[in-house]
């Protein structure tokens, strides 16, 4: 018997308390369990286990039976389950109701709803390009003296 790929089409319409699931979303399944380094160009719902790290380009929900000691790399980050690990997303970062993270937050947006446990530190530094430099500063002060 010969080892095969099985490609299946899969609509899903599964509601994870921060919006539908997209068709382009992977999921990780409340029994399975992942130990190491997870790499997506997709969306990732976790309604499993992760250990070790994940860099996803889109989104990440930690569901509600969601477990992930991991550090998260992502666009955008919602958490309704366990997070242990520093979050660091490009976009956003939130704990609904019921979510906990221990770790760090890296983020330009982030919100905690009431009921979400959080333990740790939130950088919202601004990116660079929103930083004026002082350059740009000295400039505009001087074209104002003038």
């Amino acid at each position: 018997m010969a080892f095969g790929k099985k490609t299946e089409t899969v609509h899903s319409t599964a509601y994870t308390g921060a919006g539908p699931v997209t068709k382009s979303t992977s999921v990780v399944g409340k029994t399975l369990f992942i130990k190491g380094e997870v790499f997506s160009d997709e969306e990732l719902l976790v309604e499993g286990t992760i250990e070790g790290k994940l860099n996803i380009r889109h989104k990440v929900v930690v569901g509600k039976s969601g477990s992930v000691s991991a550090d998260i790399d992502a666009k955008e980050v919602i958490i309704k389950g366990i997070v242990n690990g520093n979050v660091k997303a490009s976009q956003k970062v939130e704990i609904i109701p019921e979510g906990i993270l221990n770790g760090n937050i890296i983020s330009q947006s982030v919100k905690l709803a009431e009921g979400a446990v959080f333990k740790g530190n939130i950088d919202m530094t601004p990116r660079e390009e929103d930083i004026p430099s002082a350059v740009d500063n000295k400039t505009t002060e001087d074209q104002d003296d003038g």
